[in-house]
């Protein structure tokens, strides 16, 4: 990719006097400054910013490096006018070093030079070539003009040459010297430039007109006037840099590793094409980071072959990822093995350093869902909407180019590589694909952006490519164990990290309790447990004496809260409203009898406690009424409600299969089913159990659940709602069947 301007300019500016010889002081050094690429308005405006330190500097000479051929055209000429006064103010001396190309906007420099010099090769000239905001040629012309120096001895030609290389009307010709033509005579005769062309001269025309001092290749040129590379310069030296950071000052930066101890290196893996992301995953990256929160490696590996999954638990996964790095200074270097599609490239984004594989690929996040007959479809407009702004900010959180991480999400995004920068256009017509420097398609309209490797490093969005290497490999007690040394990874056959000494990568590895969480995250496990909770704790309510069915309600309700609050879904407050729910619920039923009025605030109370804990954060839902669309969290939050709503069908179809044909002399279950004599409901009857199947006046029995006035009585070991026909009969206390009305048993404390 061709550098850009802010992205090479380098300022050298020396104050300190060289010695030559004994007290004999050498001129100052000359400030640099280098213009390559297209200079477009951004790169300019830095370029006018290094005017002005220069100007504060003070130098007697500055020397110009050019190497561009298209650009801004307006912008260049402010940056010509600014450097024309600078020239003028305080008497600085300019040197151009024409290297290669002077073409476009960028040619304009030149006529501001005080010497000329040129490289073994170049093209100087045409200045409205593959410029921008076109400006009329008159104009142009007289702009370029207004630089030029009369007292240059050279200025005449100068003059020719600008009017040549700004309009295409004027042509030159050579009569004993160059000057522009007068007729179509001297045209066809003696012509310098073709008809209707712009002027471009080469090094041999200049050499021959005697406008540079010498051809000379850059190396040489750079020697001759102590022009010294800023990586170079030492510590001591005033310099000012403006280019971009490389890859290798990053990972100095973020990376610290010790030199004379071992170093430990992280490592989660999240891969197998078959398996998505989802809130198993989650929970699995949670229990790694917080276990690498202890262990502190310097890094961790993140690997990737995935091609997606759940938008929710990416996202958690996401932001787990960032805090390790920005709050626990714990730098997270994603290394795509094959795949990081979709939520994967979230990962990826997330991650302050990407590594890849030669066959690697990223991108295709486009939200999608389950439609009728299960066809997977296209999310809304705001859905999409949502997850392209998030992809976005996760991109730019590290730097990376966010129009590139939207093009991945949106199919409509039209992106283009335009004078080395990634450029949005809004239809098809806007790509230039003629001219010189002519646009480079990134994202065509209608298709998600996928990168492959190449691209990843092309556009800024990978760190690394990593090619294949025959390399030792990990075995499989090393596997088991969760420990091998890092130079069996492909990462670490890279200069910057096979530096690292005594490298050991200490893979996380799930342990029993992390394997048993991410079984009781799945949605079929969780909906299994709700219905137990539900089929259990209703037997058991309507049959104190049976335990086992209680048993398996609190063994499933355990489980649930258990579950919830490994998954983060669940907090305190919902425990504390479940808690209070079953404490009224039970208070109702064997302590206070309300005639259900702390059961029925107890049960909303319980409720809300398990649906909390059962379902994601409900605060992070979003919903717009007009495009009827939920978020990603609103998505999992419908999908988990959908299975809990299922499960909740199912159990009361299995609670009443129960009652008709497997468990009929249950009376908590005869009450909610029809017996079958609803047809004599006019003889006086109702519908409810026969009385034939009820205890006849004169049996006895115990308390079970105290009668104020109502509660449950015992007798020959089965168990029946009855109402005290005189005060509260309290448990344990002895009690005589007096009478009958249809279902409802009436008794008496039954006096020997």
């Amino acid at each position: 990719m061709a550098a850009h301007l802010n992205k090479y300019i380098l300022l050298l500016v020396f104050f300190a006097c060289l010695l030559k010889g004994k007290g004999e002081a050498a001129e100052p050094l000359p400030a640099a400054m280098v213009l390559t690429g297209h200079l477009s308005k951004e790169s300019i405006l830095e370029a006018k910013k290094t005017l002005e330190k220069i100007n504060l500097s003070r130098p007697q000479t500055l020397v110009i490096e050019i190497n561009s051929s298209s650009g801004d055209l307006a912008q260049a000429l402010e940056l010509a006018k600014a450097l024309y006064e600078l020239k003028t103010l305080n008497r600085l001396k300019v040197i151009v070093y024409l290297n290669d190309n002077a073409v476009g906007p960028a040619a304009i420099i030149p006529f501001l030079a005080d010497e000329l010099y040129a490289s073994l090769f170049v093209s100087w000239g045409d200045i409205p070539l593959g410029s921008e905001n076109t400006i009329p040629s008159n104009l142009l012309r007289n702009r370029v003009r207004s630089l030029i120096d009369d007292q240059n001895p050279h200025a005449s030609l100068l003059y020719v040459l600008a009017d040549a290389m700004a309009d295409p009307s004027f042509q030159v010709v050579n009569e004993g010297g160059w000057k522009i033509a007068k007729n179509a005579k001297e045209t066809n005769q003696n012509a310098i430039s073709a008809p209707g062309q712009t002027l471009v001269v080469n090094q041999n025309q200049l050499k021959e007109m005697g406008l540079i001092q010498a051809i000379l290749p850059k190396k040489e040129f750079e020697e001759r006037y102590h022009l010294i590379n800023v990586e170079k310069a030492s510590e001591g030296e005033a310099s000012l840099q403006l280019s971009a950071q490389s890859v290798e000052e990053k990972l100095r930066q973020h990376i610290h590793f010790q030199t004379g101890e071992g170093n430990s290196i992280g490592y989660i893996y999240i891969g197998d094409h078959e398996n998505a992301i989802n809130q198993s995953t989650w929970l699995y990256v949670k229990q790694a980071l917080d276990y690498y929160k202890t262990v502190k490696p310097i890094f961790i590996i993140l690997e990737l072959n995935t091609p997606g999954g759940e938008v929710f638990a990416a996202q958690k996964i996401s932001d787990a990822l960032k805090e390790m790095d920005t709050q626990y200074n714990i730098p997270i270097v994603a290394f795509i093995n094959n795949w990081a599609i979709s939520a994967g490239a979230m990962l990826a984004y997330s991650c302050r350093f990407i590594a890849t594989v030669k066959d690697g690929s990223m991108g295709a996040a486009e939200p999608v869902y389950a439609g009728e007959g299960g066809k997977m479809e296209t999310a809304s407009e705001k859905v999409n909407s949502a997850l392209r702004a998030d992809f976005a900010n996760r991109a730019a959180f590290f730097d990376r180019d966010p129009l590139i991480a939207e093009a991945m999400v949106d199919k409509d995004m039209i992106l283009v590589l335009r004078h080395g920068k990634v450029v949005q256009l809004n239809n098809d017509n806007q790509i230039k694909l003629t001219g010189p420097d002519p646009d480079k398609v990134i994202s065509p309209k209608g298709k998600l952006l996928t990168l492959n490797a190449e691209q990843m490093l092309e556009y800024g969005v990978a760190d690394l490519m990593l090619p294949p290497q025959k390399i030792e490999a990990i075995t499989g007690e090393e596997k088991a164990s969760g420990r091998w040394p890092a130079k069996k990874m492909l990462l670490f056959q890279t200069p910057f990290f096979s530096k690292i000494p005594q490298t050991t990568v200490q893979a996380y590895q799930m342990d029993w309790k992390t394997h048993f969480f991410v079984f009781l995250a799945t949605p079929l496990v969780s909906s299994l447990l709700f219905m137990g909770l539900i089929i259990g704790g209703y037997i058991e309510l309507n049959n104190p004496g049976l335990s086992l069915p209680g048993s398996i309600a609190a063994i499933c309700l355990f489980l649930i809260i258990l579950s919830s609050f490994s998954l983060e879904i669940a907090n305190w407050l919902e425990l504390i409203l479940l808690l209070t729910g079953i404490v009224l619920l039970l208070a109702e039923l064997f302590v206070l009898p309300t005639f259900g009025l702390l059961g029925i605030v107890g049960l909303i109370l319980f409720i809300a406690g398990l649906f909390g804990m059962l379902l994601p954060d409900i605060h992070s839902v979003s919903f717009e009424y007009d495009t009827k669309t939920l978020n990603a969290a609103g998505q999992y939050f419908m999908e988990r409600l959908a299975w809990l709503c299922g499960s909740l069908i199912l159990s009361m179809m299995i609670i009443a299969f129960l009652a008709r044909y497997v468990l009929p002399a249950f009376s908590g279950f005869n009450r909610f089913v029809l017996a079958g004599h609803e047809q004599d409901a006019a003889k006086g009857f109702i519908a409810g159990e026969s009385d034939q199947f009820l205890p006849q006046p004169g049996e006895a029995g115990t308390v079970l659940a105290t009668l104020r006035p109502t509660g449950k009585i015992l007798i020959k070991d089965k168990v029946y709602d009855a109402i005290s026909a005189g005060g509260f009969i309290e448990a344990g206390e002895q009690v005589i069947v007096v009478r009958l009305e249809g279902s409802a048993i009436f008794v008496n404390r039954n006096v020997v």
